[in-house]
């Protein structure tokens, strides 16, 4: 992860930007450079494993001999890198499926932002950890979320920019403050660093690579992550698609949000 920070770092000057299915989704050559390193190391050490990437041509792939299988988003935050923004980052995640459950579920994360140099990972009975990577000691800090959500309690709200502008409705919910942060790995940073209380997401139009390797770290930190209609986010590969609401964020964050932000609230409203 640390030699993908540097080389997203590094590449910023030289940027070399294509289109992929829309003027908003763009591609540089250091989302396909990060992508090979990140992607050539992990194969090269975990052969028995799947390696998938944001940034593969090809992601209809045959997932029935694998147990373990790691996601990969190069850049989150694409437009932001290519702008000059600061929020963006490097994400991994790993899932993983038992004989007890087919179906493949969080094991642990890695979000890492170049910009500060902050590597964020944890999983699921494992914690969740900052290390700063200028910092001499590369201190493992353990990162506890105080508190709860309450249904009544007024919540500071993480929501992409494009989620935003689908649902302007948000912004009249008086018990929500919107703060804007572009990448979700960095939304979830902000949660563990007690600056937000919950993401969430309403389109159903995030990608796996975008979510595994956060909802795994906030797993690790005790977080709620879900939906509106479920208290377990689902991971449906082969397919890339997850065609549901996300939710991730302290304790209560999803009761919270069926309670301001569901289809029966707004009714109610």
């Amino acid at each position: 992860m640390k030699d993908a920070g540097r080389m997203a770092l590094s590449m910023r000057s030289n940027l070399e930007v294509s289109q992929k299915t829309s003027p908003e989704d763009q591609v540089s050559n250091a989302d396909l450079a990060i992508s090979a390193l990140i992607k050539n190391r992990l194969i090269e050490r975990f052969r028995e494993d799947l390696v998938i990437s944001e940034e593969d041509a090809n992601h209809q792939v045959a997932i029935e001999s694998f147990k373990r299988f790691w996601l990969i988003d190069p850049i989150d935050g694409t437009q932001n890198y290519i702008m000059d923004h600061d929020d963006y980052c490097v994400m991994v995640g790993l899932l993983a499926r038992t004989d007890a459950r087919p179906a493949p579920v969080p094991i642990y994360g890695f979000v890492l932002a170049p910009q500060t140099a902050r590597l964020y990972h944890g999983g699921v009975d494992c914690g969740a950890y900052r290390i700063d990577l200028n910092d001499e000691s590369k201190e493992h800090k353990e990162l506890r979320v105080h508190g709860s959500l309450i249904s009544e309690s007024k919540a500071r709200v993480l929501m992409g920019t494009r989620d935003r502008r689908a649902h302007p409705w948000v912004q009249s919910v008086q018990q929500l403050q919107l703060i804007k942060t572009g990448s979700i790995g960095l939304k979830v940073a902000r949660i563990l660093e007690g600056e937000a209380d919950l993401f969430i997401h309403l389109s159903g139009k995030l990608k796996t690579w975008d979510t595994a390797g956060p909802a795994a770290i906030a797993l690790g930190a005790g977080l709620d992550v879900g939906c509106l209609d479920s208290d377990s986010l689902e991971f449906p590969l082969p397919a890339t698609l997850q065609e549901c609401s996300v939710i991730m964020g302290k304790p209560g964050a999803l009761n919270w949000c069926r309670k301001h932000l569901s289809r029966e609230a707004i009714k109610d409203d």
